[in-house]
């Protein structure tokens, strides 16, 4: 696998205006304005690169995809990668375009039992430190064709241990796991709009953590 760095000297003989953005996506990271902000960014660079490749920007990201496969540019590990229905690509960048992030989880294999909120910082870097590496050197291997070097690209062992799940929660399951019953908000609770369950779930405080803290605190 190339590094980011090898990745953009390539990039711009392709674009040097394509080059210039795709390392800044990575300075959006490294320099901390945000993971979720360099997530998306890279998301949307990705689209945009790939759509330059079979010039057709019109065409949605799943098409694109599809295309690049059947042109022989990407394998099939690489296409499901980007546009698997569950886990891709293609998956991830809707729901933090589109999607109420409350709802999602990432669950990673090394630690299957923990759950990783979509709103969390921290799990975006985690995405980001899992993702950006592979979703760049797929974006070197589209357009290396138009590079006058010879490049090699073996990322299906990359991929194939790139592993997790997204798991969706009910505002009522949020509530649960922070030890609070939805029931106790009455009948006022089933009046409220869906989004704002999600928020008031969101934002409440973990009854778990709390009680033993003041378990703690007051233990004799």
């Amino acid at each position: 696998m190339y590094s980011k760095g090898e990745v953009v000297d390539y990039i711009w003989q392709y674009s040097r205006y394509y080059g210039n953005l795709l390392l800044q996506s990575d300075l959006i990271y490294t320099e901390e304005i945000g993971a979720h902000s360099a997530l998306i960014n890279l998301f949307n660079l990705t689209e945009i690169i790939l759509k330059s490749k079979i010039d057709d920007y019109d065409i949605n990201f799943y098409g694109a995809v599809k295309q690049l496969n059947e042109q022989g540019l990407i394998n099939n590990t690489e296409e499901k990668f980007l546009n698997d229905n569950y886990t891709g690509i293609r998956k991830i960048r809707n729901i933090f375009a589109h999607s109420n992030l409350s709802k999602y989880n990432f669950v990673f294999q090394e630690e299957p039992s923990i759950l990783y909120p979509a709103t969390e910082i921290s799990t975006c870097e985690i995405l980001y430190e899992k993702l950006s590496d592979i979703i760049y050197n797929i974006i070197l291997k589209v357009v290396s064709s138009d590079l006058m070097v010879n490049l090699e690209f073996d990322l299906d062992s990359d991929i194939n241990n790139c592993k997790f799940k997204i798991k969706e929660l009910s505002s009522e399951d949020i509530l649960k796991f922070k030890g609070i019953d939805y029931r106790s908000f009455g009948s006022e609770w089933a009046k409220m709009p869906e989004s704002k369950k999600y928020i008031l779930a969101e934002n409440a405080s973990d009854v778990n953590v709390l009680t033993s803290i003041f378990a703690t605190l007051f233990v004799k």
